[in-house]
């Protein structure tokens, strides 16, 4: 996709984070991985820990077996590494990695995600044990090239941001250890790549990071994007009021703001790989625990896009993404798309002056036209393409349309009805919704929702 960020401010493709597809979506994993530790009698958490679990499990390359003593070796190196990142013993970090010329890339790097980790307050840095690697197609390799014997574990890296994150979030990594003599050291983080093994990178991984608190917000950017850290951290400030008069407090609203300096840091801290650069912004998460708390919760902001948007489209975007980031816990991938972008959007555009005809300028030309759309958007209509504005326009009046009719706490209200419903039966979900809150069912609304957008933008 293309299209450009549009002058009034509404991002081209912004499904949010809870949606499993690659794109628009951005993923949450909910499946909470088990700590693998019986099986070598070892210590499965091995970092140093301030807060409590929660972790997700992607599929692994092949395991098995591996020499015990060899894993828990690379696990106590493990355990050490983590608490010399905590303690900013920088000696004993790099104390732990091989010097060996072989892994003279990786230890460089390593030395560097030190440095560049210096202004980020963590609370917890940790790394738990999923699964030791016995795939000779990965192993032998490794073994050949470092000169020794190898052992290579996938783990989490658990860690949590100070003041923002209600617990640690997990990212997958496949660490190497090496055996030299009678000491193991950390090797590599690449050498189970080729086979679905390939390492999380953080946004440490991509420069020094600069890092300001407000009091709602911890916002971290490299060098180049230093004046932006104030403005963003003001401007998420400002439009939490308004998330939280519309949906409530139930939610954390402590925020991580990420501010990427390239596509390539942009995709990994977002986990989509697809073309970023029709992207103002954008809110993932990693998981939402049992009990409903979110993890690993980030807007990512992409700056280039952001600065062609005037003061209100900036509003806008962020408005959207903070509503993601607050109905995150109750949203499922079951609802309908134009239900989630359209109370988004309807947050998003609440302090607006704007005419309606100005912000859905597509749908109000098509209106004009006399092509008024016969149905609600469904999924595949934010696929992308040059129709999607109109999705969102479409979406967003939908939203607009029943807070004239139930008032914003009904608008609400049908969001909850309509997630909990769809959670069990996505089908007739939005006909419960429409008959609690709004006492009519689908078709009626279908039509007044049509005679709605001709009365608002013809």
């Amino acid at each position: 996709m293309n299209q450009p960020a549009e002058a009034n401010g509404r991002e081209p493709v912004t499904v949010p984070p809870v949606r499993p597809s690659r794109r628009p979506g951005r993923r949450l994993a909910t499946e909470l991985a088990t700590v693998l530790v019986a099986a070598l009698a070892v210590l499965g958490i091995v970092g140093v820990q301030h807060a409590r679990d929660g972790s997700s499990r992607p599929r692994e390359p092949a395991v098995g077996s591996p020499d015990p003593a060899g894993v828990t070796a690379v696990l106590a190196v493990l355990h050490r590494h983590a608490g010399a990142l905590l303690g900013r013993d920088a000696g004993a970090w790099a104390a732990d990695l091989d010097s060996a010329p072989a892994s003279t890339g990786y230890a460089g790097r390593q030395r560097q995600v030190f440095a560049n980790l210096a202004q980020v307050p963590l609370d917890t840095w940790r790394y738990v044990l999923v699964a030791p690697v016995t795939d000779a197609t990965v192993l032998a390799p490794a073994a050949a090239r470092l000169g020794a014997a190898v052992v290579i574990v996938h783990v989490e890296l658990q860690y949590a941001l100070s003041g923002v994150d209600p617990g640690p979030t997990a990212k997958q990594l496949w660490l190497t250890g090496v055996r030299r003599g009678a000491d193991w050291k950390l090797a590599a983080d690449d050498d189970a790549a080729t086979v679905g093994g390939a390492s999380w990178r953080g946004p440490w991984d991509f420069g020094q990071l600069l890092a300001r608190r407000g009091p709602h917000t911890l916002v971290l950017a490299h060098p180049a994007h230093r004046q932006d850290l104030a403005v963003y951290a003001g401007l998420v400030e400002r439009s939490l009021p308004l998330v939280k008069k519309v949906w409530g407090s139930d939610w954390n609203d402590r925020i991580a703001v990420l501010i990427p300096d390239t596509a390539a840091e942009f995709a990994a801290v977002t986990g989509d790989q697809a073309d970023s650069s029709d992207l103002a912004a954008v809110a993932v998460a990693d998981q939402v625990s049992g009990d409903g708390t979110v993890l690993g919760s980030r807007i990512v902001l992409n700056p280039a896009n952001l600065a062609r948007l005037d003061a209100a489209g900036r509003r806008l975007v962020i408005g959207h993404e903070l509503t993601h980031v607050a109905t995150r816990a109750v949203t499922s991938d079951q609802m309908p798309t134009w239900l989630i972008e359209g109370l988004a959007d309807y947050v998003g555009n609440l302090d607006s002056r704007l005419p309606d005809r100005t912000i859905a300028a597509e749908l109000a030309a098509d209106v004009r036209a006399g092509r008024v759309p016969a149905a609600l958007p469904d999924a595949a209509d934010f696929a992308g393409g040059s129709r999607l504005p109109q999705a969102y326009e479409q979406s967003w009046l939908a939203c607009r349309l029943i807070a004239a009719r139930a008032g914003q706490a009904g608008l609400v209200g049908f969001y909850r009805v309509v997630a909990a419903a769809a959670r069990t039966d996505p089908a007739t979900a939005v006909a419960l919704g429409l008959r609690q809150v709004l006492r009519t069912d689908p078709a009626a609304f279908t039509a007044a929702w049509r005679s709605y957008l001709i009365g608002r933008l013809r």
